[in-house]
């Protein structure tokens, strides 16, 4: 999987269209590979590249620095978690406090638009971006329908490749995760996250 990154180059400029899924993907769990492998059987549709877009520091860390949640995964491991799981290349978008006061018109612009092309973007379905999180799956939809892209919202319930009947009832979540950790629940903890 290669990496792009502001500081070491970028997006390349001969990227052509994608499909993108956008996130934190902290701990890379099941609620986010149910969504990476939805992008990747959109890309296989297509016969065009899956990207993800994520962002260092965590946008909480810029955001909200007196409640800094832990890290499930460091961004090395976090970037090996996502190329596992067959993505062609993640965009890694350096998360300032001057990134963070962009309108959600001009992070879908200059991002998703101008350097990745997507023609479809997949998220979870309680995806939230732009200044203030005023952004939202429908604002991202609406953008969508100007400039020229389609947007999956997947909710991060229920099985992921198996049919596992007591998955349908979970949502796979970073800050669940986070909380069975604190309480001592390794095995839960572990479940949400489709590995020890």
């Amino acid at each position: 999987m290669q990496v792009w990154r502001d500081g070491t180059g970028g997006v390349p400029a001969d990227v052509g269209r994608t499909v993108v899924t956008i996130g934190v993907f902290d701990g890379v769990h099941r609620g986010h590979q149910r969504i990476v492998y939805r992008a990747l059987a959109r890309a296989a549709e297509l016969r065009l590249p899956g990207v993800a877009v994520t962002f260092e520091p965590m946008p909480e860390f810029v955001v909200r620095p007196h409640d800094k949640p832990a890290l499930l995964t460091t961004l090395p491991r976090r970037l090996e978690l996502l190329g596992e799981l067959g993505l062609d290349a993640t965009y890694v978008i350096d998360f300032t406090k001057e990134f963070s006061e962009r309108s959600p018109d001009e992070f879908v612009h200059s991002i998703l638009v101008e350097k990745l092309r997507a023609v479809d973007i997949v998220v979870g379905a309680n995806f939230r971006f732009g200044r203030r999180a005023a952004g939202d799956v429908a604002t991202l939809a609406e953008i969508g329908n100007t400039s020229g892209f389609m947007v999956d919202p997947i909710q991060l319930a229920g099985p992921i490749s198996e049919p596992d009947s007591d998955a349908a009832s979970k949502v796979f979540s970073s800050s669940w995760i986070r909380e069975r950790i604190a309480a001592g629940d390794v095995e839960g903890a572990a479940d949400a996250l489709g590995r020890p």
